[in-house]
């Protein structure tokens, strides 16, 4: 074959694959999941089964009542490369489901062991007595067959999550989280859209035997997961333009990551669930493990937009790229909207309502 048609060939090869690897950069395939352990945790409509459990808010001497059941189980992740991870999954899926209640009102959540480990629920962030912790001996570990009630005012306001505070460096790494949202008394601005990211690492090394966690391999992750699923199998987020939305960065793993949004800025306004007296304008934000931050921003600019982390091996499945910590946001057109306005003036008007809302709660 002369070596000008060989060249040809080559390229025409070369570029089908461009387009190809292109291609692949979406959510195509995330309809293609074989069913496992891991349940998007902003579907509050999913049905509840014997795992998980709640009651609508009532009156009881006075008092609002939150009333959760929560079975943790033995369960399995699919990683993005197919191998099953074993998880302790509360509820029976991972993350976890996102617990709510009402500033000052009681939580109640009653905890039943199904698995052969110990395990407890530490609300992190939460302020609750000394023996609902979770942290063992003050708070009790819950025996295999065993059971527990966990009972305490919720306070403060804000974004905060549940984990296990046994052996938290294994029980984390087998998706032993959730979140848990207190919404103040004093309502906040309004959003069109409020979603949880919980982030978190993975290390296939352990899918089945061991024990994840140990100091020296904290940076021996291969997998990266928003909601437990690496990108292209992540929940796309959809939104129509002029849209309000507000995203809650849990950071749940054992790495820092560097969210960053495509196609628009946002205002940090709240960390580790404290509205902020001045909200950050910022393209970028850092999360350490065990922080949150809580962004706000209005859905300018129309079209198909990943949020990620930054770090660049975050953003791929065991080395292979695109995948990792990473989301799109889909923002569709809205009929009756030509565009959403200038973006700097809309991020000024976001800023200033949401710094009077930090000064109406006291910050």
């Amino acid at each position: 074959m002369p070596k000008t048609t060989l060249a040809a060939l080559c390229l025409v090869i070369f570029s089908c694959l461009v387009i190809t690897s292109a291609q692949d950069h979406r959510h195509d395939a995330a309809a293609n999941v074989p069913p496992d352990g891991v349940r998007d945790p902003n579907d509050d409509f999913e049905p509840d089964g014997p795992y998980f459990s709640r009651k609508k808010p009532f009156l009881q001497n006075g008092v609002a009542v939150w009333e959760y059941e929560l079975t943790i189980t033995e369960q399995q992740v699919r990683l993005a490369n197919g191998i099953m991870y074993k998880v302790w999954a509360y509820g029976n899926r991972v993350p976890g489901p996102t617990l709510r209640a009402r500033e000052g009102d009681l939580v109640r959540v009653h905890v039943s062991n199904e698995t052969s480990s110990f395990h407890t629920i530490h609300f992190h962030g939460l302020f609750v007595p000394e023996k609902m912790d979770g942290v063992p001996p003050t708070s009790p570990a819950i025996a295999p067959g065993d059971s527990f009630t966990y009972e305490f005012i919720a306070k403060p306001a804000g974004t905060h999550f549940y984990h296990c505070h046994v052996d938290s460096n294994e029980h984390l790494n087998r998706g032993m989280s959730g979140a848990f949202i207190v919404e103040p008394k004093v309502p906040e601005p309004h959003v069109d859209k409020d979603i949880v990211l919980l982030l978190s690492e993975w290390n296939s090394k352990y899918a089945q035997e061991g024990r994840p966690g140990n100091p020296t391999e904290v940076a021996s992750s291969d997998f990266f997961t928003f909601n437990a699923r690496s990108f292209p199998y992540t929940e796309a987020l959809h939104a129509t333009l002029g849209d309000i939305i507000r995203i809650r960065l849990i950071n749940v793993g054992s790495q820092p990551h560097s969210i960053h949004l495509h196609g628009h800025s946002f205002l940090v306004t709240h960390k580790d669930g404290k509205p902020l007296h001045e909200p950050t304008e910022m393209d970028t934000v850092a999360v350490a493990p065990g922080e949150r931050a809580d962004i706000v921003f209005r859905a300018a600019n129309v079209g198909e937009w990943p949020i990620h982390c930054h770090t660049p091996a975050h953003q791929t499945n065991a080395g292979a790229y695109p995948g990792g910590m990473m989301v799109h946001l889909m923002v569709a057109a809205h009929p009756g909207v030509q565009n959403a306005g200038d973006p700097v003036v809309l991020t000024r008007q976001l800023r200033l309502t949401w710094k009077a809302s930090a000064i109406r709660h006291g910050y």
